[in-house]
């Protein structure tokens, strides 16, 4: 997980009596989830269902199947509602992490979209929107 909450929309913050805690997090682009701790998952939707994803698969399952407890769920950012370019890489090539997109990617020579790892900060820049 980064240092950095700009790009995160919600999050929800899970105990359990004996696995350690659990953090689900949506991000701005509506698509990206993350799990930390649990089974570890990271993926894309890859259709803005993120937050449905979330209620009615992964709480569900870290809940009523594994015996977590939710303690606290809230709104971080509001959710992008900028369109997305089209030309998303499917994940990162170097370390198969989700991206995300950084409108205003500064590499120190140059400004643009790009679509940045999650993990390992690998980018491309985007032809934009």
């Amino acid at each position: 997980m980064t240092d950095h909450t700009d790009h995160i929309q919600h999050t929800w913050h899970l105990t359990h009596p004996t696995h350690g805690p659990l953090t689900i997090t949506l991000w701005v682009d509506d698509e990206t989830v993350q799990v930390e701790g649990g089974d570890g998952e990271s993926y894309s939707t890859g259709d803005g269902e993120g937050r449905p994803e979330i209620e009615t698969y992964l709480l569900p399952k870290y809940q009523q199947q594994e015996g977590y407890t939710l303690v606290r769920d809230y709104a971080v950012n509001p959710p992008n509602n900028t369109p997305l370019p089209d030309d998303r890489p499917d994940g990162c090539p170097q370390c198969g992490q989700p991206t995300e997109y950084v409108p205003h990617h500064h590499d120190g020579t140059r400004e643009g979209p790009a679509w940045m790892c999650t993990g390992c900060r690998w980018g491309q820049w985007s032809a934009g929107i």
